[in-house]
């Protein structure tokens, strides 16, 4: 599988990168020497906003990745980038597209615990915002796509097991868990070579960082 990913230097795509065997990765970057050079994987250097330099990186792949993210004090960097990025897909004729979004963006914040939601509405109440902005501009496009939301993250050794689960049967997310970049890296490489995830918001958490809906 041909998969073109965004956000190849940041925490969740450079453990993409890594976790990548056996698939074929196009890299769009702004600074393609920081990529790390991997087996498999193929580096495009460009901007987001030149629609010709983007709309040729992703020409051919089954699948697009979009692991990018603004600063938390930029409060439109998804919903101002997002756009052109759907129309470049189009363009390219990549018919699928996983976003990385985050557990607490829109709906998902009323499964959280007191304590998450508390942090959502004062700290990342315009990130957040922006993100929710971001999901709906994807869901009213006419690709096939998926949202993913990992809950809080850290840089750390891999867990052995943990959850990637459809939000709608999700009841509750209780505390704060933290996943590692590794295994939400794993997690989006399973949902993109995985067609039967289009159309669903996933939440990836730690194992018993989740209750069933009743």
């Amino acid at each position: 599988m041909k998969i073109a990913l965004l956000g190849a230097t940041g925490n969740i795509g450079s453990h993409t990168l890594r976790a990548a065997a056996g698939h074929q990765i196009v890299a769009y970057a702004r600074r393609p020497e920081a990529v790390e050079g991997l087996p498999g994987v193929s580096v495009t250097g460009g901007e987001l906003d030149d629609m010709t330099d983007l709309s040729q990186a992703l020409a051919g792949a089954d699948v697009l990745i979009v692991a990018i993210t603004g600063p938390v004090k930029d409060r439109t960097f998804a919903s101002r980038t997002l756009p052109g990025i759907l129309d470049a897909a189009k363009t390219a004729g990549v018919a699928r597209v996983v976003y990385v979004s985050a557990f607490g963006v829109g709906e998902s914040a009323g499964k959280a615990s007191a304590f998450a939601r508390l942090i959502y509405r004062t700290v990342l109440r315009g990130f957040f915002t922006d993100k929710a902005t971001a999901e709906a501009q994807l869901a009213a496009s006419d690709l096939a796509w998926t949202i993913v939301l990992p809950v809080n993250l850290k840089a750390a050794a891999e867990h052995p097991e943990w959850a990637t689960v459809d939000l709608a049967s999700v009841r509750a997310v209780p505390g704060l868990p933290t996943l590692p970049f590794g295994n939400v890296a794993r997690s989006l490489l399973q949902i993109a070579s995985d067609p039967s995830w289009t159309g669903k918001r996933v939440l990836l958490t730690t194992a018993k960082g989740w209750k069933p809906a009743r």
